[in-house]
C-alpha cells in the first residue's frame, strides 16, 4: 500500500513526469513481457521503473546470470527501489542519456529494454531523443517494450508516438488490451 501512496503523492506533486494516478499492475506487467523471451536475455534495462511493478515481473522471468539494470530519474522512487531491490544495479539518471549511462558499464548492446516511461507526458522532441538512445543501445535482434493506455492511443499525440515507434524500429506489434489494469492498457513490442 505504501508504494501506491508514494506513487499518488509523486503524481500530485509532478503530474507531467509521472503520467498516471496509479502504478501499473501485475496484469499489465505480464502482458508487456509475454512473448519476448526474457529468459534468453543476457542484458535487460528497465527505464522508469517507478515503484517496481514491471521490475518484479522481470525478475521472475530473467536468468539468474542476466545483467539487469534499472534507470530511474525520480528521487522519491529511487529511495523505494533501492530499499526493495537492494541487489539490483539502480542508476539515477535520465533515459535521454541511456547510451552515456550504459557504455561506461561495458554495455554497448542490450537484449531487452522495458519502459515504464509516461510517453504522453513528454514533448515529441524528448520522445525522439529517448527512442534514438534505445535504438542505439539495442543489440541487432534486441527488443523494446513499452505501454500505452487504451482509448488514448486514438488521440493525435498517441498516433504520432506510434508513428515514431515505426520510424525507429523495424517491427512494432500491439498486444491485446489488459482490461484489468487501471486504466486499461496494452503493450507495444518493438524489434530493432
Amino acid at each position: 500500500m505504501g508504494a501506491k501512496i508514494n506513487f499518488l503523492r509523486e503524481y500530485i506533486s509532478n503530474p507531467g513526469s509521472i503520467g498516471a494516478v496509479a502504478p501499473s499492475g501485475r496484469i499489465l506487467a505480464s502482458r508487456m513481457l509475454d512473448g519476448i523471451s526474457l529468459e534468453n536475455a543476457t542484458t535487460v534495462v528497465e527505464l522508469g521503473p517507478g515503484t517496481g511493478a514491471f521490475t518484479t515481473e522481470i525478475l521472475q522471468r530473467i536468468s539468474s546470470d542476466a545483467q539487469f539494470i534499472l534507470i530511474e530519474k525520480n528521487p522519491a522512487f529511487l529511495v523505494g527501489l533501492r530499499q526493495r531491490f537492494e541487489n539490483l544495479e539502480i542508476i539515477e539518471g535520465d533515459a535521454e542519456n541511456l547510451v552515456h549511462l550504459l557504455r561506461p558499464r561495458g554495455l554497448d548492446a542490450v537484449d531487452v529494454v522495458v519502459s515504464g516511461l509516461p510517453w504522453a507526458a513528454f514533448p515529441e522532441t524528448v520522445q525522439q531523443s529517448i527512442l534514438s538512445e534505445v535504438h542505439d543501445i539495442l543489440a541487432p535482434k534486441g527488443r523494446f517494450v513499452t505501454f500505452a493506455y487504451g482509448g488514448m492511443h486514438l488521440l493525435p499525440r498517441a498516433r504520432a508516438f506510434r508513428h515514431l515507434l515505426e520510424t525507429f524500429f523495424g517491427q512494432v506489434k500491439r498486444t491485446p488490451l489488459a482490461w484489468r489494469n487501471l486504466p486499461p492498457a496494452f503493450a507495444y513490442h518493438c524489434k530493432r
